[in-house]
């Protein structure tokens, strides 16, 4: 059985700034809607989102005979002046200084290899949601712009998790979404595109986002779609947001 707080320091150890530990219990549609977002249409050409469903839901079809979600997070610096220096330099926050996913699965393995278990690293490329169980795992709360929101660090973070058969002595809290971010709204208006629903649980269209547009498969830019200058992801929505202002 993995010790939680042993597993929290050596997860600081390898160069994260944060872990939290998750009971790999398959997650609700309460708390991550993505069978509702597909159904809208709003995953826009992102095919792959329809396939593996059921892994995105439940670890324990990932992993078979998981017990655990260990949850990692990684932070990265912001924007220094706010909107004019994002906009002026095109490209978002996350990718002016490194390509995370290397950084992020080296230190997975990492840990894996210190904590001396079996289970499979994850960032990004496997069909599991980083943000939910950063959230289920007490790391933080999904935001209205469906990013997972950090006391400390804001949404300025990058996420990994290692799925393992092992138990954990003791699980995180998942603490849900606070009042203050499901009713301030300062993200949906800050779009100029008007990709973030407004209410409901938090979803994006991504037809209508920026970043849909210019990360990864670089689609054309239609004229209805203002990408307010950038040319890799963009950074509006999280720059609007007060946890983010620190």
């Amino acid at each position: 059985m993995l010790n939680s707080d042993e597993v929290k320091r050596i997860a600081l150890e390898v160069g994260f700034d944060d872990c939290g530990i998750a009971r790999a219990d398959a997650l609700a549609d309460e708390e991550y809607p993505l069978r509702e977002w597909l159904r809208r249409g709003w995953h826009g050409g992102l095919d792959y989102m329809k396939r593996n469903v059921d892994k995105r839901m439940d670890p324990r079809l990932l992993v078979p005979g998981a017990k655990s979600v260990i949850c990692l997070v990684s932070a990265y610096p912001p924007p220094k002046s706010g909107v004019r220096e994002a906009e002026s330099g095109k490209v978002a926050a996350y990718a002016q200084h490194r390509e995370y996913h290397k950084v992020i699965k080296d230190m997975l393995f990492a840990l894996k290899e210190r904590l001396g278990i079996e289970g499979k690293c994850c960032c990004d490329t496997v069909p599991i949601s980083d943000k939910h169980w950063a959230a289920r795992a007490g790391l933080g709360w999904i935001g209205r712009h469906t990013l997972l929101v950090t006391e400390r660090w804001g949404s300025w973070v990058n996420l990994g998790e290692i799925v393992t058969t092992e138990e954990c002595s003791e699980y995180s809290e998942c603490h849900g979404c606070p009042d203050f971010c499901a009713k301030c709204g300062r993200c949906v208006e800050a779009c100029p595109n008007h990709a973030i629903a407004p209410d409901g649980p938090p979803m994006l269209d991504v037809s209508r986002c920026t970043a849909y547009y210019t990360t990864h498969q670089r689609r054309e830019i239609p004229a209805t779609v203002d990408a307010h200058g950038y040319t890799m992801g963009c950074d509006i929505c999280q720059l609007a947001c007060p946890f983010n202002a620190k």
